[in-house]
């Protein structure tokens, strides 16, 4: 059940979420924790999805509640970071100590056969003018970084490359030349 669930939600994330709009805008504090709640019945295992401009479409947890009433997590992409728990009956998803790169949009829903369902989600985001948020911006990159020795290759790779261009450009201004004697 678990990999044909896994296999739907890798073929849903292929195609583009253009359809999907953060209704609900929640400001956070970096370092900070916050929980976001699922308004989806719970008879159904839920996943957390994170959206932003910063990477793909990620799947941050899967969770269910038991026959017996007890909350499971299923699946966790990073349990240091991340947790399930239960906020008025409904599953939601804590985030410990919110990053830059925690900074996006965040949907929770069902997979259902070949069904899937989202809520309308949350936009989470900090207020990046706080003095406390420069050292965040330092200590986590929200890209990696390019080592120095590819961004160097670049212009030469560039230089060869238009070197080579007009060399061809030559050659045929030539043989046009020699044919057309």
């Amino acid at each position: 059940m678990l990999l044909s669930w896994l296999l739907t939600l890798t073929v849903a994330l292929a195609l583009p979420l253009k359809g999907l709009g953060a209704t609900e805008q929640k400001q956070v504090q970096l370092g900070k924790s916050v929980v976001l709640r699922c308004n989806i019945s719970l008879h159904h295992e839920i996943f957390w999805l994170r959206v932003n401009r910063l990477e793909r479409p990620r799947l941050l947890m899967v969770a269910r509640l038991k026959n017996d009433g007890d909350f499971t997590e299923i699946w966790n992409y990073d349990s240091t970071h991340y947790e399930g728990c239960l906020v008025d009956k409904f599953i939601g998803l804590r985030i410990l100590n919110v990053l830059i790169n925690d900074l996006g949009s965040y949907y929770c829903g069902i997979a259902e056969g070949k069904r899937m369902e989202f809520e309308d989600g949350v936009h989470i985001y900090a207020d990046m003018r706080d003095e406390k948020v420069t050292n965040y911006k330092e200590d986590i990159p929200i890209r990696p970084r390019v080592p120095e020795k590819r961004q160097s290759l670049y212009p030469v790779f560039a230089s060869i490359l238009g070197a080579g261009l007009l060399l061809m450009v030559l050659v045929v201004f030539i043989v046009q030349m020699i044919t057309c004697s």
